[in-house]
């Protein structure tokens, strides 16, 4: 049998990710492409980070409008400009 060599592009594990941009509490942000097309309910939807999740993939978000806050995964949102 014939063995393949694998490098680091062959990998789908988050671990072999690059490391995100850092998240800034109190950022303004946006649903990012992936979140959208997970959550299609919040697609077009704006808000405020909070706080981090309990896990560091995650963060704690306020939606404008709502009262109640939800905790996302970081790739389904992307911080918009100043």
């Amino acid at each position: 049998m014939r063995e393949r060599s694998r490098n680091a592009s062959d990998s789908k594990r988050s671990g072999d990710r690059p490391i995100a941009s850092p998240i800034v509490i109190g950022a303004r942000f946006r649903m990012s492409v992936l979140g959208a097309a997970r959550n299609p309910r919040l697609a077009k939807k704006e808000g405020t980070i909070v706080g981090s999740g309990r896990p560091n993939s995650s963060v704690r978000v306020l939606f404008d409008g709502r009262t109640t806050l939800m905790t996302l995964h970081r790739d389904y949102i992307e911080q918009i400009p100043p």
